[in-house]
């Protein structure tokens, strides 16, 4: 009963800090949803990776970018820390539901998907969480961080993960066992676990 209080007072909270921008999460997953129930398992797919996993991701930088302010160890981190493990199981919860929504609907025009297929879901969550993470503590700005974030996933999207010198996370071909998206996915995790080296440095040297 404490549990579902602490949650519920967690919620509220969440509500009076981030105002109308805690339900942009549900109206992305609806938008995404909308678009599943006529689309084929490719656009779906695409749909999904762009769109859906870079926005929970962002919700989350966006929840905790207060903690990667100056002063912010000495501050709240330490009282963060007391509910960190109630936020995990919160978010993960509404958000790996919605991400099993929407994977069970793709699955209704496919009898099965590859795993490199989950591989690479969870790696492009792990970029963009960390590669977030990362501008905010280098340019010291939220809004900053959110519009670079934002331009390369529309420029991955418009040139379909061509043309552009740096490397692509998006995978806008057949997603199968080939060399080609193996290795994108093993890059992508590659600069995931860069960027949260340097992110974490940061912190640290805070």
């Amino acid at each position: 009963m404490n549990m579902l209080f602490m949650i519920k007072h967690l919620f509220l909270f969440d509500w009076k800090l981030h105002k109308s921008a805690i339900l942009l999460p549900v109206f992305m997953f609806f938008i995404v949803f909308a678009h599943i129930v006529t689309a084929s398992t490719l656009s779906s797919l695409h749909v999904l990776q762009t769109a859906f996993l870079p926005w929970i991701a962002w919700t989350i930088i966006h929840h905790l970018h207060p903690l990667f302010s100056e002063g912010a160890r000495d501050t709240l981190l330490p009282y963060y820390r007391k509910w960190f493990f109630i936020d995990s199981i919160r978010y993960t919860a509404i958000f790996l539901s919605m991400y099993i929504v929407l994977i069970a609907m793709i699955l209704r025009h496919s009898d099965t998907l590859s795993p490199i297929v989950f591989i690479h879901h969870v790696s492009l969550f792990l970029f963009f969480l960390f590669f977030g993470m990362t501008l905010i503590l280098l340019m010291k700005n939220f809004e900053y961080a959110l519009s670079i974030l934002l331009m390369y996933s529309l420029i991955e999207i418009v040139t379909k993960g061509q043309f552009m010198p740096w490397p692509h996370v998006f995978q806008f071909e057949s997603f199968e066992f080939d060399p080609l998206y193996v290795s994108k996915v093993g890059l992508t995790f590659i600069f995931s676990i860069f960027f949260m080296s340097t992110g974490l440095f940061q912190m640290y040297r805070r």
